[in-house]
């Protein structure tokens, strides 16, 4: 194949995987308007994100399995084609049920397509090309990843929320021409999919993906996800079970038996799992504290994704000419280092030292990625790298649920520390009412916001709304108070606050 012909497949692919990229965010800033427009709930909005997220994490391994067995190309014709129709049906929703069931179609066409997109980039080019190649469409995803935000507020500003779902058909009917033109279908291995399993491995994977995405709402004791958490681990003992008595499981877990695949998948979920709490909870920490405006708060973590654009390829050629050792282990080490000089920096309350961690961590994530899947799927054999891209994929999703879980949960339990702080010093409500007070203050101040009384025992100058223009100087936990009243959808404790607002008390 000539090599004008294989970065050609390298566009498609990335352009592709970009739609994926930008869908799993570019909903966030759409979704005030989404819930004015087809009068939604608080709940329904939650699983607007939500079901996307499920339903990519629980078929995943499932569509890389297919891609295997059909052949990648068809494959990801067939999951690029899907995930346009579902981008129509979410843009001409007219209810809240009918765009989160477009939503998690999205998400079944993302599972179909992503591992494919992978694994033809990895068949299309030589060892010596496959780390660039991998670099360029891990860096340009990565940046949309980072936009999308940016692209959504953009769109629903200036045209409509429904355009962020629009922009979708033009893209994947492009991408599924061009793929039929420069590809050559693979025939069909006569192997049979082991689908009883399916069930299994798609319950317990959302089980257990709900129950991480769900704890710091439901708190991690609550009956819903103490129950999740054990069914989401019977179903998938039941998957392994049965996997070890049919001659074609459904989820090869003989894969992790190759130190390659082991470590690159570890790497790509390691990453994801940082990242993801990273960026989420950096941008609301910008508004709650630097009190940055949404706008502001998504411009000011650029940084944490534009540093891929020149470090991805780089990475890609360092794992083309030396291995995987170095940008592996430099990456990594960029990354760990970021993170500590985030915690360390953050009381500063200064964005000029964020900047520089943010580009820290943002250069360690470029050097590192590429190579990882390259690693995962590099190690695996031909005819398995389908179902080896669908694992890593679905290790990356429950990842990032899980760093959303951990990080909600400290910062939680942070703000309840402070928050009991403020309220002892302010010594007008007994002990036992405090965890009343966090799950009862984000609703105060939607109450007065609307002009609706308080909840009662609540006092009212705790809420800044509810002061008079005489009134002293407002607490701690009423600054908190009134930028979580700000503050747009985003990671919410139990009381409808945002975490963030544990360091906006520490002020």
């Amino acid at each position: 194949m000539s090599r004008r012909h294989r970065w050609w497949v390298l566009a498609v692919m990335t352009c592709a995987s970009s739609m994926i990229a930008i869908d799993a965010l570019v909903v966030l800033v759409a979704l005030p308007t989404i819930q004015r427009s087809l009068d939604a709930s608080t709940v329904g909005l939650q699983w607007i994100i939500t079901a996307y997220l499920l339903s990519f994490a629980g078929t995943s391994a499932i569509g890389g399995r297919i891609g295997d067995v059909l052949g990648h190309e068809r494959t990801f014709r067939y999951g690029t084609l899907l995930f346009v129709a579902a981008s129509l049906a979410a843009g001409l929703a007219r209810s809240e049920a009918w765009l989160i069931a477009a939503r998690a179609a999205q998400g079944v066409g993302a599972a179909l397509l992503r591992p494919a997109s992978q694994v033809i980039i990895v068949n299309e080019f030589g060892r010596g090309e496959r780390g660039r190649a991998m670099g360029i469409s891990s860096s340009v995803s990565t940046l949309f990843y980072g936009m999308a935000p940016l692209i959504g507020g953009v769109l629903t500003t200036a045209v409509s929320w429904r355009a962020i779902f629009f922009v979708n058909p033009p893209l994947g009917l492009a991408a599924v021409v061009l793929a039929r033109r420069l590809l050559t279908e693979g025939p069909r291995r006569r192997e049979p999919v082991d689908w009883p399993s399916a069930p299994l491995l798609i319950g317990g994977l959302v089980c257990v993906v709900l129950a991480l995405t769900q704890a710091r709402y439901w708190g991690w004791t609550s009956p819903a996800v103490v129950s999740l958490l054990a069914g989401g681990v019977v179903l998938l003992t039941l998957l392994v079970v049965r996997g070890r008595r049919v001659p074609q499981p459904l989820l090869h877990l003989e894969l992790f038996r190759s130190r390659e695949f082991a470590v690159g998948t570890a790497v790509v979920s390691t990453v994801r799992f940082a990242f993801v709490g990273f960026a989420v909870f950096g941008v609301v920490w910008l508004q709650d504290v630097i009190g940055l405006s949404a706008f502001e708060a998504g411009l000011a973590v650029l940084p944490l994704t534009l540093p891929t654009l020149v470090c991805a390829p780089l990475g890609g050629r360092l794992y083309d000419r030396v291995g995987p050792r170095v940008p592996l282990g430099v990456g990594m080490g960029l990354c760990v280092a970021a993170l500590f000089g985030t915690a360390t920096a953050l009381h500063l309350q200064n964005y000029v030292w964020l900047l520089f961690l943010y580009c820290a961590m943002g250069i360690g994530m470029g050097l590192c990625v590429s190579p990882a899947w390259n690693t995962a799927l590099g190690g695996t054999a031909p005819h398995m790298r389908g179902h080896a891209a669908g694992v890593t994929q679905t290790a990356r999703e429950i990842s990032a649920a899980l760093g959303l879980a951990v990080m909600g949960a400290v910062v939680s339990y942070v703000q309840g520390a402070r928050l009991g702080e403020i309220l002892r010093q302010d010594g007008r409500l007994p002990a036992a009412r405090f965890a009343w007070v966090e799950r009862s203050i984000g609703k105060a101040v939607t109450a007065t916001q609307q002009g609706s009384p308080l909840p009662a025992g609540l006092p009212a100058d705790l809420v800044p709304a509810s002061r008079t223009p005489g009134s002293s100087n407002p607490s701690p936990s009423a600054s908190c108070s009134s930028r979580t009243a700000q503050t747009p959808p985003g990671p919410t404790n139990s009381s409808g606050a945002t975490p963030a607002c544990s360091a906006a008390a520490r002020t």
